[in-house]
């Protein structure tokens, strides 16, 4: 079970599966889906990937938003596998200008 994640400042936090249903429930949203049970069970999918890739590793944020947009892509879900690939992409840009402008 992955009890840790990695996060791109290299702290180590705890795992918390509900912010990648969070995530995804926000894909869904901005597609015009509805569906509440979707990302709780795609989560579900994410989670045992993870678990299988990181038997004895800390993945990284990047590894599991990696994993997530290849379960969208696997359920069908293309079109919220491509808000999320977008939103992810926006969120970089940010961080990066962030980081030029040296605003923590």
């Amino acid at each position: 079970m992955i009890g840790s994640i990695k996060k791109r400042d290299g702290r180590i936090e705890d795992f918390q599966p509900a912010k990648i249903t969070v995530a995804i429930g926000k894909a869904f949203k901005a597609v015009g889906i509805g569906d509440s049970k979707a990302p709780s069970e795609l989560t579900k999918h994410v989670v045992k990937i993870a678990e299988e890739r990181f038997p004895d590793a800390v993945p990284g944020v990047e590894d599991i938003q990696d994993i997530v947009e290849r379960v969208l892509i696997d359920a069908g879900y293309a079109d919220v596998a491509k808000a999320y690939i977008l939103y992810r992409q926006r969120r970089s840009e940010i961080r990066d200008a962030k980081r030029y402008l040296g605003v923590a």
